[in-house]
């Protein structure tokens, strides 16, 4: 069925290429990027991921089919320095849309919570062709009995009604929904560890 596995440098193409792939027909990306969202969010998961794996943030399955940007307690807020080194990747991405993106991505920012500590599940795709086959149950499954063995909770924001089903049989909770001044709304989900 797969396992998990920590990602490369080397698969830096390939996963931005599963996360594009996933995520060119969320509502929330369409709305963010409607026109050359495939190639545009390429660009923008290539720069991220460059950016993540050195920090073993990343986490795929061994036929690559699947990743997961995935920041330890106390990492989920991005440096100064991180906006500085991919302020091109923003822009060259965001393209005419770049404001409605910061804008969104500012909101996010904002609203995610300070405590208690938790995991956090930044993205999680798997390439269209791949879905329904169990793997990004392997490879986020695998992360959760993690966070279990440490005791500290798991939050993540869906951008995708349809995936809430998925993320509630791995134990969690919909705590509330997320409405913004523009765009389409999210799902802030809270997962508290299992007993071991």
């Amino acid at each position: 069925m797969g396992r998990l596995v920590q990602a490369r440098a080397a698969d830096t193409e390939v996963l931005a290429g599963v996360l594009a792939s996933a995520y060119r027909g969320d509502p929330v990306w369409s709305w963010l990027m409607p026109r050359d969202r495939e190639w545009r969010l390429r660009v923008l998961f290539r720069g991220h991921l460059t950016q993540q794996i050195p920090y073993g943030r990343v986490w795929t399955d061994d036929s690559r089919q699947v990743a997961c940007v995935w920041a330890e307690p106390g990492a989920w807020k991005l440096p100064a320095a991180y906006l500085l080194r991919n302020a091109r990747t923003l822009v060259r991405a965001g393209r005419w849309e770049l404001p409605r993106l910061g804008a969104r991505l500012l909101a996010l920012e904002r609203r995610h919570p300070g405590a208690p500590p938790h995991w956090y599940v930044e993205f999680l795709g798997t390439r269209a062709e791949a879905q329904g086959t169990g793997l990004g149950a392997v490879v986020l499954g695998g992360l959760l009995e993690r966070a279990d063995t440490d005791g500290r909770p798991v939050f993540l924001e869906s951008s995708n009604e349809r995936n809430l089903g998925f993320y509630q049989r791995l134990g969690f909770v919909t705590e509330r929904r997320l409405t913004f001044r523009s765009g389409p709304q999210m799902w802030a989900m809270w997962r508290h560890g299992q007993p071991g």
